[in-house]
């Protein structure tokens, strides 16, 4: 299954705070075509975000939400320019961002897919390659890898 795609990606973005980089992560899934509402795709990220905070530590965080509104199962990857203050696990700020919009009936995939992007991230080798990649085809190459 392809949960990434060339056009989700996005490097060298420079995030002025939280909320108005998950905002725009938010429109540029709709620019994209996988959900059909902005407004409500943004309120259910930020309900997930208020239950706990998504910054899974490490530099990173996976926001996410599962709606009627998601037309297909994708991702959007940010690799900030900066380092973004995110209430992390770990207090560090957030470097790179994987924004997952799963529709409502995917509940398996969901599971699975979040599953797999925390367990290659585990991995230093891999985070390392993210931080350093310069080019969105770089970022793209590096997350064919993930398997799922």
């Amino acid at each position: 299954m392809g949960i990434f795609s060339r056009n989700l990606i996005v490097h060298n973005y420079y995030a002025l705070d939280k909320k108005s980089c998950l905002e725009e992560m938010v429109e540029f899934l709709f620019k994209n075509e996988i959900i059909d509402s902005i407004d409500d795709f943004f309120e259910a990220i930020m309900k997930r975000e208020n239950l706990m905070s998504t910054g899974i530590g490490k530099k990173l965080a996976i926001p996410h939400a599962r709606s009627k509104i998601v037309k297909k199962l994708k991702i959007a990857v940010y690799v900030l320019d900066n380092e973004l203050e995110y209430n992390s696990i770990d207090g560090e700020a957030v470097k790179v961002i994987f924004m997952i919009a799963v529709p409502e009936d995917k509940k398996e995939e969901y599971m699975k897919v979040l599953s797999v992007i925390s367990n290659f991230l585990r991995i230093d080798e891999n985070r390392e390659m993210l931080f350093n990649a310069k080019t969105e085809d770089k970022i793209f190459n590096i997350l064919k890898g993930i398997n799922i």
